[in-house]
C-alpha cells in the first residue's frame, strides 16, 4: 500500500522544495494538557530533538510555504525521506544525475541550510519494502526499472556499487546530521531467514561497513518497523530486527501504532491499550546503541477506509495522550530524536488529488496524524510538542 503513497509525496516534496520559509514567530505558550495520560513533570533538559517534514496539506504555493513554517517555529530537526527510487544506472556510473532528479533535490538542499540540523532518510526498496527500488530517472521518479535491472536483487554487485554511489552523492549534497540508508527494511520479513531479506542484510553490511569508513562521525543507520501487514508476530519482527540492527549505529523505529500492532485487533486508537515499553522494548534490541524514532504518527480523527474495511476510532485527545507518552518514553530512553509525520491534516491535498483522478484509498491512513487539522488549528497535541520543544537540549554526545 505504501507504493501508492509515493505519488502524493513526491508533490510533497516537489512543493516543499521550491517555496521559502516564512519569518519566524514567537511560539505560543502551552496550555494545560487535557488529555487522560498521567504525565510526569517535565524534566529540566532533553536528550532529543523534535523533527517535522515539511509536507504541505495542499497543492498551493502558500501550502508549501506554510509547511516550512511549521518546521521552523515548532521543530529543530528538518526531516527529508527520499523513498520514490533511485537512478541506478547513473549511480552505477558515478554520474551525470537525471536532471529532473537534480532540479528536485538541489532546492532542497539549499533550503537544508536554513535549519541547524537534519535528518536525511534514502531507501534501496521500493514502498512494499521486499523488492528493489524503482527508477528515478529524466522522466520522474518512480519509473519501471530498467530492462537490465528488472531481475537484480539488493545483493547484485551492480546494486551494491550504484548504491553506495548514490548514498554518498545524498550525503555530499545534503550534509546531514543523521542519515538513514534504508527505510522500514524489516516491514515484509515474514521470515528472518527468507533469502530476499538474506539479499538485503548483504547490501547493508558493505553500505553500512564502507560509508562509516568514508563519514566516521556521521551517525549512519536503517530503519525497522513495529508492525508489518506480512506477520502478526512480535516475535518475527523483533529477530529480523536484531539481525538488521548490526549494521546500523542506531535503533531506529517506524511507528504508528493506531493500527498494526502485533497481537492486537485494534478498534480504537486509544493510546492506554499499548503496552507501556512500547518503546523501551524497542530500544532493548541493542541497548548499547542509541535509540530513536525515525518515523511516527497517530491519528486525531477516525480513520475509515472502506476500500480496507478498516474503521479505527480515533480523537485529539488520544493523540495528545500518544505525543504525551511518545515523548516522556523518549526522554526516558534518553533518545536522540523523533520525526513526526504530517505537521498538518491534508484533507485538501487528498481532494484535490481525487478530482484529478490520483487519490489512493492508502493516503487515508496519514491524513489525519497532523498537530494542526485541516482547517489549521492547533490540537491539543502540539502543546505537548512545543513545551518539550521549549526544554533546553543536552549538550551534543
Amino acid at each position: 500500500m505504501k507504493r501508492q503513497f509515493s505519488f502524493l509525496l513526491l508533490l510533497a516534496a516537489l512543493l516543499a522544495a521550491t517555496l521559502a520559509c516564512g519569518e519566524s514567530t514567537p511560539k505560543a505558550t502551552p496550555t494545560p494538557f487535557p488529555g487522560e495520560y498521567p504525565l510526569p513533570a517535565l524534566p529540566e533538559s532533553r536528550s532529543f530533538r523534535l523533527g517535522l517534514q515539511p509536507f504541505p496539506h495542499a497543492l498551493t504555493a502558500e501550502a508549501g510555504q506554510q509547511a516550512h513554517e511549521y518546521v521552523s517555529r515548532h521543530a529543530d530537526l528538518l526531516f527529508y525521506h527520499f523513498d520514490r527510487g533511485v537512478p541506478w544506472p547513473e549511480a552505477l556510473a558515478g554520474g551525470p544525475w537525471p536532471q529532473n532528479f537534480l532540479d528536485e533535490i538541489q532546492p532542497m538542499a539549499e533550503k537544508r541550510r536554513d535549519y541547524e540540523k537534519l535528518y536525511l532518510a534514502i531507501t534501496p526498496n521500493q514502498p512494499e519494502r521486499d523488492q528493489l527500488a524503482l527508477y528515478w530517472g529524466e522522466k520522474s521518479d518512480g519509473q519501471p526499472l530498467p530492462p537490465d535491472w528488472e531481475n537484480k536483487s539488493f545483493d547484485d554487485p551492480d546494486v551494491l556499487v550504484a548504491y553506495l554511489n548514490f548514498a554518498r552523492f545524498m550525503i555530499d549534497t545534503f550534509q546531514p546530521d543523521y542519515f538513514a540508508y534504508g527505510i522500514e527494511v524489516t516491514c515484509s520479513t515474514a521470515d528472518p531467514e527468507a533469502p530476499e531479506f538474506a539479499a538485503y542484510l548483504t547490501l547493508a553490511q558493505q553500505v553500512y561497513t564502507t560509508l562509516k569508513a568514508e563519514y566516521p562521525d556521521l551517525p549512519i543507520f536503517h530503519t525497522i518497523c513495529t508492525g508489518s501487514f506480512d506477520t502478526d508476530s512480535l516475535d518475527v519482527l523483533m529477530e529480523a530486527g536484531r539481525r538488521a540492527l548490526a549494521y546500523s549505529d542506531y535503533v531506529a523505529i517506524s511507528t504508528y501504532p493506531y493500527w498494526v500492532v502485533p497481537g492486537m485487533k485494534i478498534r480504537q486508537a486509544d493510546p492506554a491499550d499499548l503496552p507501556r515499553d512500547w518503546f523501551a522494548q524497542w530500544a532493548a534490541l541493542a541497548p548499547e546503541k542509541p535509540f530513536a524514532i525515525s518515523e511516527t504518527g497517530y491519528i486525531a480523527e477516525d480513520m475509515v477506509i472502506s476500500e480496507y474495511n478498516v474503521h479505527i476510532q480515533g480523537n485529539p485527545i488520544w493523540q495528545a495522550d500518544y505525543v504525551a507518552f511518545m515523548l516522556h518514553s523518549l526522554s526516558a530512553l534518553s533518545g536522540e530524536f523523533v520525526a513526526w509525520f504530517v505537521p498538518r491534516d491534508y484533507d485538501q491535498l487528498y481532494d484535490q488529488l481525487q478530482e484529478m483522478h490520483l487519490a489512493s484509498p492508502a493516503w487515508l491512513i496519514w491524513r489525519d496524524n497532523g498537530l494542526w487539522d485541516a482547517d489549521g488549528n492547533p490540537r491539543p497535541a502540539l502543546d505537548i510538542w512545543d513545551a518539550w520543544l521549549k526544554i533546553p537540549l543536552q549538550e551534543e554526545r
